[in-house]
């Protein structure tokens, strides 16, 4: 008798070990993306205003295969049109290096277009320095960065190519 109480006994907790295996948490099949976004703003030099308000939004995929987006918003400042807005949006990279320093970081924006030529280097955690056409530093005692934003804005739907709103 206490040979089959103990074997019911070992025989229950088996069946409660293995019902407790089977209900392991639902996991979807599809790809969740997970969407990053990084803002910078600042004033970046012009030649024939007092300076271009600048914002430049980064969205990047969690995930191989799915593009990295921006949206850059700028107002001229000083040429009577302050509140008209120009909005650019398309695809950015990273690359590396330059002449200058073979391991810097450069966000290489539509670098599929021969038409735009806008990248900006990574300084620290908080800074982009704008570069030339060429990927090169710009030789100018004039402020060429952008500093981070806190908290940036995030796209409603994952996709910087959404028209988002600029804080005026």
């Amino acid at each position: 008798m206490k040979r089959a109480f103990s074997g019911s006994i070992m025989l229950a907790a088996a069946g409660l070990a293995l019902g407790g295996c089977s209900q392991q948490p639902e996991v979807s099949s599809a790809p969740q993306v997970m969407s990053v976004a990084q803002s910078w703003e600042g004033v970046l030099p012009c030649a024939d205003c007092e300076g271009i308000d600048t914002r430049l939004t980064l969205v990047s995929s969690g995930m191989t295969g799915f593009g990295s987006t921006y949206t850059l918003q700028q107002r001229y400042l000083g040429s009577g049109n302050e509140q008209d807005v120009q909005t650019r949006t398309g695809d950015w990279v990273v690359a590396r290096g330059n002449q200058v320093d073979p391991q810097a970081r450069i966000y290489r924006l539509d670098p599929e277009s021969d038409d735009s030529c806008m990248s900006f280097q990574v300084i620290g955690e908080d800074r982009l320095r704008q570069l030339n056409c060429n990927g090169q530093p710009i030789n100018t005692t004039q402020n060429i960065e952008l500093r981070r934003v806190a908290e940036p804005m995030q796209p409603a739907s994952g996709s910087a190519a959404q028209s988002m709103p600029y804080r005026q």
